[in-house]
């Protein structure tokens, strides 16, 4: 079944949105290489953050597995936690919220809802981020949690 470009990219909204109330959180984005796609409550500072660290924020899953060197992304940004989900490598969703790990553990099903809402909407993200295209098998979904309970911070991937 074909769905309208207009009718999916209303539900990727209405899931973003539903990441963002499920963490409790007080902003999340859709961004990609070139930079925000969407915005679930407006905040310009973390707006900013996601456009000047797009590229970092794209590396944390390979530095999490130790495949490249990476610094502290969030180093400068206080208080907040942060749940950031990857698809292909090609797509992300960034959500400022309290706790990011509890987010994690109960977003299972709501990010395979959105990724697959993704992938209709545009199937070049269906090839990860060296143009591989993925025919057999499932999207790569990494999913990253930073943690500040004592403020020094943890990442962690999956």
């Amino acid at each position: 079944m074909f769905e309208s470009k207009a009718r999916l990219q209303e539900d990727v909204r209405g899931l973003v949105d539903a990441l963002r109330a499920l963490g409790e959180g007080r902003y999340a984005a859709l961004f990609d290489a070139k930079g925000v796609l969407l915005e679930s409550a407006r905040d310009a500072p973390l707006r900013e953050l996601v456009r000047e660290r797009g590229e970092a924020l794209f590396r944390l899953p390979g530095a999490l597995r130790g495949e490249e060197a990476l610094g502290d992304v969030f180093e400068p940004w206080p208080g907040d936690e942060f749940f950031l989900a990857f698809l292909n490598g090609r797509v992300g969703v960034l959500v400022a919220c309290p706790e990011a790990k509890r987010l994690e553990d109960e977003a299972v099903q709501l990010l395979k809802v959105l990724a697959d809402r993704l992938l209709r909407l545009n199937p070049a993200w269906r090839l990860d981020e060296k143009g591989r295209g993925l025919f057999f098998g499932s999207p790569r979904l990494d999913t990253v949690v930073i943690e500040r309970p004592d403020g020094t911070g943890r990442e962690e991937t999956r």
